[in-house]
């Protein structure tokens, strides 16, 4: 019965790359249950044991994506000992070398396409804004903590610099030719800055060498 189960999630999981990856490409609205199935080396039918629609397989699909993808960036804060370290690590988000800012980003523009068209995809959406913002509360939680920031409401702020990240980089995938790397971190160092510096203790400077 463990074996049984053991393979059933591996083949899942394989379900769920191959509509990740296929939706990536050619966005949800394009893609067939049988695209999905040769890419997953799978049978319709047996897409269909784990996915009765093909509505049902993109929610699962943007979901597993995303916990995956948090969990990664979750990781990868914690290595991180510095508060504004953190906050800078944003960066790895505007490298195309790493494979899920190739697959990120197309799938968050599907996923606001979705919600924006079909209601039934705006809790899903808000829950991937919220996980964004609960990432960043936590870092400036720390913040406070440590006694780098004073008199912050912490998760405003956080919504504030989850939308500045999300808008410089919806502009930086879609037109690379006009909107550059380099213009991107500068512009999110910048506005980050402008909204974390009324907030900063007396004495705490905010610059790319902070190590709080």
């Amino acid at each position: 019965m463990a074996h049984l189960s053991e393979l059933e999630a591996i083949r899942k999981s394989q379900i769920l790359d191959a509509a990740v990856r296929t939706i990536a490409d050619k966005g949800s609205t394009n893609v067939r249950m049988d695209d999905i199935a040769h890419r997953s080396g799978l049978s319709k039918g047996g897409i269909a044991y784990y996915f009765s629609s093909k509505e049902s397989l993109i929610k699962a699909a943007f979901n597993a994506y995303f916990d995956a993808v948090f969990g990664a960036v979750q990781r990868e804060l914690e290595q991180e000992p510095s508060v504004f370290s953190r906050l800078a690590r944003i960066h790895l988000l505007f490298d195309r070398e790493r494979e899920e800012v190739e697959t990120g980003y197309p799938l968050v523009a599907d996923f606001m396409y979705q919600a924006m068209h079909h209601p039934e995809y705006r809790p899903l959406f808000a829950r991937w804004a919220e996980r964004c913002v609960a990432l960043l509360t936590g870092t400036l939680k720390e913040g406070m903590a440590r006694g780098l920031f004073v008199g912050m409401d912490p998760e405003p702020v956080a919504r504030s610099i989850a939308a500045i990240y999300q808008g410089v980089g919806q502009r930086w995938f879609l037109a690379p030719e006009t909107h550059t790397r380099a213009w991107a971190l500068t512009t999110l160092e910048y506005a980050v800055m402008g909204v974390l510096v009324p907030f900063l203790a007396p004495g705490v400077e905010l610059t790319r060498e902070s190590s709080g």
